[in-house]
């Protein structure tokens, strides 16, 4: 466990990612694999082993280590962005110094402003130490030039800027105007160009599967999407609203965000998004927040930092027997998933850190709040009154149904059918009976709560709601 440099990827690559999306967050409003918030690889302009640990001093063109974009569309590659904001992706051993702005109005040229600044070696410096020199000149009246680090400063270089203009594809504002996105990403290439994704090369070329970009990452993300007619006015409504839906109340529209850094992620959505694919196509869906306890491959020495390190990730570690590819414990793994409410968990890639020595133990406690009910150590404690009150309905109706079949089987009286507005409207039959239909049972309460069996692991979460 690299402590103080996975420190650095929190703060850089992890926590950056979550204090500018906060900030976003608050401002806009009236993040996939390795990540939270919906992080994309693709959406940051690179491929899966862009940052392969075996080629530290590898780069891609259009490949951004931190992206701002407004997007029409659902935020893929080829999603025509508007507007985008990029940091160039780096080298090992250099800071953050080039990037781009890209205007695409859609009328067939993009226009595109580069930048470099000209630096490039920011390394090691102590936020601490740089306060109290800029404190101490400022009290001797700001004589001479600020005190600031030479790794600051960077190598020596001549800043440049450039514009041009390229040709693009057409589009039309009006195609699709209610599909729309507002993306922030950023990994822990930010880190002095860090190189930790799996080597593709490794075992035969079979790794290749498991790159799914860098190691560490965490994005912010907006996307309205609204369905219904106008012409309908009940349909932009129960189109788009529905709060019966634990996994997507809010249709219309949806955001997300979170980061991932030392194998532990946090992040809060608005829906149901997809965090990680593994490789089993057989396993059932998983909740992030939900099941940690079905492999025991989370060696403290498996993760994309090194190709020595992809083949540390053996079942047996704990005894002593690490060796094994990180392929093995990426083919156990299927699907993982956030769901509306704010999370904290493991991040099931395995290329991911691990947060040895961090936390004492595998797997953490991991924590949700939110339409799911609340779930503590991978517990439901609190169960959803979405889905409880879902289930008593059901319960109902399918009571009201058996009834009503068995009353017809014995020539009874069909119990009267209920009008909107409330009173009996007459029977199947066509008669009109007086009698008032007996009132339904009373519900199952809606936070009834089982027994907290916390002292021994759950079994693994088998089943995905629909």
């Amino acid at each position: 466990m690299r402590v103080t440099r996975r420190t650095a990827h929190a703060l850089a690559g992890g926590g950056a990612t979550l204090a500018a999306a906060l900030g976003l967050t608050l401002g806009a409003l009236p993040v996939q694999a390795v990540s939270g918030g919906g992080y994309s690889a693709s959406q940051q302009g690179c491929s899966p082993s862009a940052d392969r640990n075996d080629q530290p001093s590898s780069t891609e063109s259009g490949c951004h280590n931190a992206t701002l974009q407004v997007n029409q569309g659902g935020g893929s590659a080829g999603t025509w962005h508007l507007l985008s904001v990029n940091s160039d992706q780096l080298p090992s051993g250099t800071s953050p110094h080039s990037g781009s702005v890209v205007v695409d109005p859609g009328r067939g040229r993009t226009t595109t402003l580069r930048f470099d600044t000209g630096t490039g070696t920011l390394i090691l410096v102590s936020p601490l130490g740089l306060a109290v020199d800029l404190l101490t000149w400022a009290g001797g009246g700001f004589q001479g030039p600020p005190p600031i680090p030479s790794q600051l400063v960077g190598s020596p270089g001549k800043p440049s800027a450039g514009l041009s203009q390229s040709t693009s594809a057409t589009h039309s504002p009006l195609s699709n105007p209610g599909q729309m996105q507002l993306y922030f990403g950023a990994d822990d290439n930010l880190d002095n160009g860090e190189h930790d994704a799996v080597n593709p090369s490794d075992f035969g070329g079979q790794d290749a599967q498991v790159a799914d970009g860098p190691s560490d990452g965490g994005a912010l993300q907006a996307n309205t999407h609204p369905h219904g007619s106008l012409s309908r006015p009940g349909s932009v409504f129960f189109q788009n609203v529905d709060p019966t839906d634990a996994h997507d109340p809010v249709r219309a529209a949806d955001a997300g965000t979170g980061a991932c850094a030392d194998g532990l992620c946090a992040g809060a959505d608005t829906s149901h998004r997809k965090a990680y694919q593994g490789g089993c196509s057989t396993c059932p869906d998983q909740s992030v927040y939900g099941d940690q306890y079905s492999t025991q491959w989370r060696s403290p020495s498996c993760n994309g930092q090194s190709t020595a390190n992809q083949n540390q990730c053996g079942a047996d570690w704990q005894n002593g027997n690490s060796q094994g590819n990180i392929y093995g414990p990426y083919s156990q793994r299927g699907a993982y998933y956030t769901d509306p409410g704010v999370f904290v968990y493991s991040d099931p890639d395995p290329q991911a850190s691990p947060e040895f020595p961090v936390t004492p133990t595998y797997p953490i406690c991991e924590l949700y709040a939110g339409t799911m009910g609340v779930w503590v150590c991978s517990q439901d404690v609190v169960p959803s009154p979405i889905i409880v009150g879902a289930a008593a309905a059901h319960t109902a109706a399918a009571s009201a149904r058996a009834a009503q079949a068995a009353a017809g089987r014995h020539g009874a009286a069909v119990a009267p059918r209920i009008a909107l507005g409330g009173g009996p409207v007459g029977a199947a039959d066509g008669s009109n009976p007086t009698a008032a239909t007996p009132p339904p049972a009373a519900p199952t309460p809606l936070l009834a709560l089982p027994p907290l069996p916390l002292l021994s692991p759950p079994p693994p979460l088998q089943t995905k709601l629909q």
